[in-house]
């Protein structure tokens, strides 16, 4: 049976729309205060809750952005209620994420129209992310395994070979044929590990209460978390005397993980795509409020049907299909990490003049302070 909670401190009036809900056939949940109602949602996760605005000790306001910014209620509809609903009322309860308003005194049937329409709605939103995940899980058992041919039939072969041709191989030989292998298994290794990242991200896109954690999340030094995940891609690709360093501390919204990643793909693009004693440059600064990663080369520049890859299609696997058209795997999932960390991702690139790639992090929230 749906559950609605009401949280209403004019009792008759909370009485009267649990007489109305109750005899359409709803379970009904109600409490005279914002304190209650919020132990009560976080007790029950009802399917629904009808919130009165303007209440004595915690207000209306109050209650929707406590419920909003704890991943257990998170996703459930909001109705406010309300004696007039002014603009700025308005404005402040959409801002914080109420998905309707009724204005007091309203009739039976507007109560119920509303109930029904933002029931409605979530259930669509349940069905639409119940496909998403399906396609999801379709779209990696389908799109995975060609990715995988081409670095697996190098290691394959030249294992092969090593077997067969064992007696008359010199060590130079067996040198070259083990960093054959060593390079393709490296990059079978990455090309897995950015499509399940992919995968999870794409999953995260459904699951608001996940993004609410995630972003819960406070690295207190990013910029040595920048310069030790740095040196070590510049050190693999032996580029050491190319990397330029210039970072700093902040407390930046984001984990270490995440930020590592994000590092680690952007400053290898960078060294993959400029020659040999050209600099790479990285740095940070703090600007309007966020802590902005720049990674800087004079390589080629990227082309256009790269970034252009960035507005991918909607659906999983025509984006899959998508980035198989165009490589650049790595540069999508940066892009997602920092989404869902509530960040920006900015890519400047011309022809034969390089490319600047700058990720706006949110600040902590003690920072913005």
């Amino acid at each position: 049976m749906t559950r609605i909670l009401i949280i209403e401190d004019e009792e008759y009036l909370c009485d009267n729309i649990a007489a109305i809900l109750e005899f359409e056939g709803f379970e009904l949940l109600t409490a005279l205060n914002g304190m209650q109602g919020i132990a009560l949602a976080r007790r029950h996760r009802p399917d629904l809750i009808i919130c009165d605005i303007m209440m004595p000790g915690i207000d209306g306001y109050e209650v929707l952005q406590t419920l909003r910014s704890d991943p257990v209620t998170s996703t459930i509809p909001f109705i406010f209620l309300t004696a007039k609903a002014g603009r700025e009322q308005l404005r402040q309860g959409m801002v914080l994420g109420a998905d309707d308003y009724l204005t007091k005194p309203f009739n039976p049937e507007e109560l119920i129209a509303s109930v029904n329409a933002r029931l409605e709605r979530q259930r669509r939103f349940e069905e639409e992310t119940r496909v998403a995940m399906q396609e999801i899980q379709l779209g990696i058992t389908l799109a995975l395994p060609p990715e995988l041919d081409a670095p697996l039939n190098n290691v394959l072969g030249t294992a092969g070979r090593l077997i067969d041709r064992a007696a008359e191989l010199t060590p130079r030989d067996i040198e070259a044929a083990s960093l054959s292998i060593f390079e393709a298994t490296s990059y079978l290794h990455r090309e897995i590990e950015n499509y399940l990242l992919f995968a999870q991200l794409e999953i995260l896109r459904f699951d608001p209460a996940r993004v609410i954690l995630l972003r819960k999340n406070t690295l207190q030094a990013p910029g040595a978390v920048i310069e030790s995940t740095a040196r070590q891609i510049a050190a693999q690709r032996h580029r050491e005397a190319d990397l330029s360093l210039e970072t700093h501390d902040v407390p930046v919204q984001v984990t270490q993980d995440n930020l590592r990643k994000i590092v680690e793909e952007l400053l290898d693009n960078a060294l993959k795509f400029s020659a040999p004693g050209m600099p790479v440059r990285v740095y940070t600064r703090t600007e309007a409020g966020g802590y902005v990663l720049h990674v800087e080369d004079r390589g080629p520049g990227i082309p256009p049907e790269v970034l252009e890859r960035l507005r991918m299609p909607t659906g999983f696997r025509a984006r899959l299909a998508s980035l198989r058209q165009h490589p650049g795997l790595g540069l999508v999932v940066v892009q997602y990490l920092v989404e869902a960390h509530g960040g920006r991702l900015a890519i400047q690139s011309t022809s034969g003049g390089g490319t600047c790639v700058r990720v706006i992090l949110p600040l902590a929230a003690t920072e913005v302070a």
